[in-house]
């Protein structure tokens, strides 16, 4: 706490306490997600949900405890990049399940289109074709959703690794230093990843009405992307000396202060969008093998 209020002196005393009262915001709304779905959905689907829906929890302690303890920011920035994927990995098999397994999936995307316009592609080419469904195309993008997990963490081993040997510093982009090839690995399986997720809701969305797929995506997926942005952005400016210094605390750690402070923020935000897609009741066409743990009229 002494870091923290040498890094912004008394606002950061008020900056704790709004931080503590947004971190409890976030933990009713799981826990209040958490019984509306074990009452109105099968375990399967409870589990799954509460597993893409427990990014918010974990993202806003880690930033909580950033304001509280500045110098974890390491331990907890490490924690937020290894986490992140997962529930947009968990959302795939969501929306497998709601086709109740995935050749009944195939089966009913067959005389259907992959749209290959879609984020962050349509940005660069805007007239991407559609194409024929296939098994074989499935696979792709399957394959380009389970990289957006696996590669982060094979990333981050080499990352200790190569920093163990020396041959690894942070926003050191020379040829000798291992930063720049694992920041480009990084930036492309975030691309592939995205872009994996997104030809996948677009295709499925429309199959599967009812069930809010794009809002859900949406809300995970903006937690991913303005996480990974903020965490680029206030680590380059913090470096470069553009936040206050106050010996011995550095632009560095008032930039990852602040940083923490917004995150937090715009999680709490995220969570309450993503309650609001997430908690809602089966739709009458919607058929399980499970039953429904204690269903109530909604």
């Amino acid at each position: 706490m002494e870091e923290a209020i040498a890094a912004l002196g008394e606002l950061s005393i008020g900056l704790v306490i709004l931080g503590g009262i947004v971190t409890t915001g976030i933990y009713c709304i799981y826990i209040e997600e958490l019984v509306y779905l074990y009452r109105n959905w099968p375990v399967k689907f409870f589990l799954l949900k509460l597993g893409c829906l427990s990014i918010f929890p974990i993202v806003g302690s880690c930033f909580f405890l950033n304001l509280l303890v500045p110098r974890a920011t390491e331990y907890t920035t490490n924690t937020v990049v290894l986490c992140l994927p997962a529930p947009l990995v968990l959302f795939f098999w969501v929306v497998i399940g709601y086709a109740s397994k995935e050749r009944h999936l195939l089966e009913r995307l067959e005389d259907k289109l992959i749209p290959l316009r879609g984020p962050p592609c349509c940005c660069v080419c805007w007239c991407c074709p559609k194409l024929p469904f296939s098994k074989q195309r499935f696979k792709v993008v399957k394959a380009c959703i389970y990289q957006f997990f696996l590669t982060p963490v094979i990333l981050f081993i080499i990352a200790t690794v190569c920093s163990k040997y020396g041959v690894f510093k942070e926003l050191k982009f020379v040829p000798d230093n291992a930063a720049p090839y694992l920041v480009g690995l990084n930036f492309a399986s975030f691309f592939i990843g995205v872009y994996g997720l997104a030809i996948f809701t677009k295709t499925t969305s429309k199959l599967l009405h009812g069930f809010h797929i794009h809002g859900k995506f949406l809300s995970l997926q903006l937690q991913f992307i303005l996480v990974r942005f903020h965490f680029f952005t206030f680590d380059t400016l913090g470096r470069l000396g553009f936040f206050p210094c106050h010996p011995p605390v550095s632009s560095l750690m008032t930039a990852l202060y602040i940083r923490s402070a917004l995150l937090l923020g715009e999680g709490f935000i995220l969570s309450v969008v993503g309650r609001f897609f997430f908690l809602h009741a089966p739709p009458a066409h919607f058929v399980s093998v499970d039953p429904i743990n204690h269903h109530q009229p909604t």
